[in-house]
Parts: structure tokens; C-alpha cells; sequence
């Protein structure tokens, strides 16, 4: 049986999509089977951010009405045989679509992975609750905004008050030393005001966007360093971990990080 995780945020534009395929992707790198759910109806994007959207033939609204069956609604990544995502309805809207049908489908695929992962729509509606309900788990996800982490702060209220308290921190987008000087929040003052545990860290990076738009998540670049951030915070949700990134970036050359391999020969177990 999967563990389900919903990746959310309550504010808009933090980054879910963006950390769940990229989670998604270094989860699989790690040998497990992972399905990554859109659960954002009606403006679906995962697929983009995947590289899939040419091969979307079915969507979740073709599941629910009876139109494909679960191994014809997931596609399958193109490099990873071991992820895959369900696309999200363009049909329904959060507020059409029943919460009871979607936990369905949501353990009726738990069944065949060993993770699935959940991105949330923005905000903290219905389509919000619907997310969390079908999980296990949730991965509160914010910047380092005072607004952002005020919101991730709300989230993690409402979390409380249906009763899940096993949520954990991912922080996006950190300027690392230039925090202070841009009136940013740190990173030890965002865990301590919002007293929750920390996954990980990943910096802001042009790169990141570049790879979003190109359908090839950062993760899959091993001398990208997000991406070995990336792999670290997938380690320990995996283990039950919160070990800290430590950089290998001891020298000006960049491929420090890690040897380049074919990616039919990387280990799945160095990350």
C-alpha cells in the first residue's frame, strides 16, 4: 500500500507543481513506483512540468465517468518507468467534483504504488480539503515571504483542526545568504515560527524555471545542485529522516557534485 501525500501551500505561485514532479522524480530515481496526481481541476499543469502533455489522452474526469479504465488514464514518464502521473479534470471544478469520488480513485491507486503524490490546488477551499482528505500525509510547501509563511502558518492550522498532525516543511525559492538583505525571512525563523519538521531546503535557481518549461524536471541533472537538494529531501521522507543538505560544491567546477552518468546506469540508491 502507498503512502499518499498531498503537497500544498495555501498560497498560490510557492512552487507545488514544481516540488512535486520534482520529488516525484527523485523518489523513483530511488527504486520506488510513484504516482503523481493533479489534483488541481480545471487548470491542470503537472503534465507541462512532466514533459507529458502530448501524451494526455485521458484525464481524471474520463476515470470518474467510466470512460477508461486506471491503467489507461496514467502515463507512463518517459525515462522513468517507474512514474507516472494522472493527469487532472479539465471537466470538473473543485467544487463539482465530490470529495468521497476522488478519495476513491486516490486509494484504488494506492494499491499498485508505493507512493502517490498529491498536487494540490492553491488556496484553502474545497479543493484544498478535498487534496488533504484523500492523503496520509501532507508536505506543507512556502518561501521565505513573510506572506507565504504566513499562509503555510494557516495551513497548518486547518491541518490541526482536521486532526493531521504529521505534516511536514519543504521551503522553496530561499535566497540562502541574501535573506536578510532582501527583508526575507530565514530559514531557522520560518521552522521555529511555524514548529513543524523540515524536509529540506531548495534556492531560488533560474534553472529550475528552464527546466519546467522544457518538461525536464532539475532533479534528473546530478550536477545541478537542487537537484542533489531534491534527492536529500526524497531520502528523508523515505527514511523518516531530517538530515540536512550538505553541499559537495568544494570547488569552482560545478560537476563536483556528481560523476555525469548515462542515465540507464545511475544508481537509484546513491540518492
Amino acid at each position: 500500500m502507498a503512502r499518499i501525500i498531498t503537497i500544498t501551500s495555501g498560497k498560490g505561485g510557492v512552487g507545488k507543481t514544481t516540488v512535486t514532479s520534482n520529488l516525484g522524480v527523485s523518489l523513483a530515481l530511488l527504486g520506488q513506483k510513484v504516482c503523481l496526481v493533479d489534483a488541481d481541476f480545471g487548470l491542470r499543469n503537472l503534465d507541462i512540468a512532466l514533459g507529458l502533455t502530448n501524451r494526455v489522452i485521458y484525464d481524471m474526469s474520463d476515470l470518474i465517468n467510466g470512460k477508461c479504465s486506471l491503467n489507461q488514464v496514467v502515463i507512463k514518464h518517459k525515462s522513468l518507468s517507474n512514474l507516472t502521473l494522472l493527469p487532472g479534470s479539465k471537466l470538473y471544478s473543485h467544487t463539482s467534483l465530490e470529495p468521497w469520488k476522488f478519495s476513491e480513485i486516490i486509494k484504488s491507486i494506492s494499491e499498485e504504488y508505493d507512493y502517490v503524490l498529491i498536487d494540490s490546488p492553491a488556496g484553502i477551499e474545497i479543493g484544498f480539503k478535498t487534496a488533504v482528505e484523500a492523503a496520509d500525509e501532507v508536505i506543507v510547501l512556502t518561501n521565505t515571504t513573510a506572506v507565504s509563511v504566513q499562509d503555510a502558518d494557516r495551513v497548518l492550522g486547518l491541518l490541526e483542526e482536521m486532526n493531521i498532525r504529521n505534516a511536514k516543511l519543504i521551503i522553496n525559492m530561499d535566497y540562502t545568504i541574501k535573506n536578510k538583505k532582501l527583508g526575507l525571512l530565514g530559514n531557522e525563523q520560518i521552522i521555529d515560527r511555524l514548529h513543524v519538521p523540515c524536509l529540506g531546503t531548495i534556492t531560488n535557481d533560474l534553472m529550475i524555471i528552464q527546466s519546467n518549461h522544457k518538461g525536464t524536471p532539475i532533479a534528473f541533472d546530478p550536477t545541478n545542485e537542487n537537484s542533489i537538494r531534491f534527492r536529500q529531501i526524497a531520502r528523508n521522507l523515505h527514511k523518516h529522516e531530517l538530515k540536512p543538505f550538505v553541499s559537495l560544491n568544494t570547488t569552482k567546477d560545478k560537476k563536483s557534485f556528481l560523476p555525469l552518468l548515462p542515465f540507464k546506469n545511475r544508481a537509484v540508491s546513491r540518492f
